[in-house]
């Protein structure tokens, strides 16, 4: 039986009962932060320590297999075999960099560009001072696109990188200014002006109206983009 399985368990078993589990995240700022149960009951605080140091034990035993459970990529195999895929036609593929806290790390992109990626949306290179001159700029969808972007913010999020290419879409939502630019072989930037995660694909249709069509998504994300793309 799995975590999540087992907290379902307890839900049916118990009334007003409402289990979550929290995986670690090894980026964090906070060093003593790792995996954490959190149990809801209707005043019964003795059944919810019952239930978090069950599946507490249970996490516990696992430690060892939940460590395997899934394998890690660097950023240059994982676009190896990003590309790989595309070849085999075995889309789409999704990037995730798990490691970026600012929005701003260019890897990700810097490693599509050298090798070659191509009909990749890379979502997104927060960059604030880049999407506010654009905006400044009246950036429109048809201009020429000439910038460094992304980087900077911190030792992790690296040095810039420079894209040549073409706007096609610049607009205002949800409090940031949002510009597309369309470079290589059929890629497209999404630049944003604060981090953003991105849940599911078609939450990008507005800025990408084929957001369908491409092979890759490279987005900024731990593991809770699995549901929107998976199902």
């Amino acid at each position: 039986m799995d975590l999540v399985q087992r907290a379902l368990v307890w839900e049916a078993r118990e009334v007003d009962v409402y289990v979550n589990i929290f995986f670690g995240f090894p980026f964090a700022d906070v060093p003593d932060v790792g995996m954490t149960v959190q149990v809801l009951t209707n005043d019964n605080p003795k059944l919810a320590e019952q239930i978090a140091r069950d599946l507490a034990g249970t996490i516990w035993r696992l430690r060892e297999a939940l460590l395997q459970s899934t394998k890690l990529h660097s950023i240059t195999k994982g676009v190896a075999l990003a590309k790989q895929a595309t070849a085999d036609r075995n889309t789409p593929v999704v990037l995730a960099d798990h490691s970026d806290r600012s929005g701003s790390a260019t890897w990700l992109l810097r490693e599509i560009i050298a090798q070659d990626l191509a009909n990749t949306v890379i979502a997104t290179i927060a960059d604030g001072k880049a999407t506010a001159s654009l905006k400044a700029a009246g950036a429109k969808a048809g201009d020429n696109f000439d910038m460094e972007i992304g980087g900077l913010a911190d030792e992790s999020a690296g040095d810039p990188v420079r894209i040549q290419g073409t706007i096609s879409a610049a607009a205002e939502g949800y409090g940031q200014f949002w510009v597309c630019v369309r470079f290589g072989r059929n890629n497209v930037l999404i630049l944003s002006t604060y981090l953003v995660q991105i849940m599911e694909p078609f939450s990008l249709k507005a800025l990408v109206p084929d957001i369908g069509a491409f092979d890759v998504m490279a987005i900024k994300s731990r593991v809770h983009f699995r549901r929107g793309f998976d199902d």
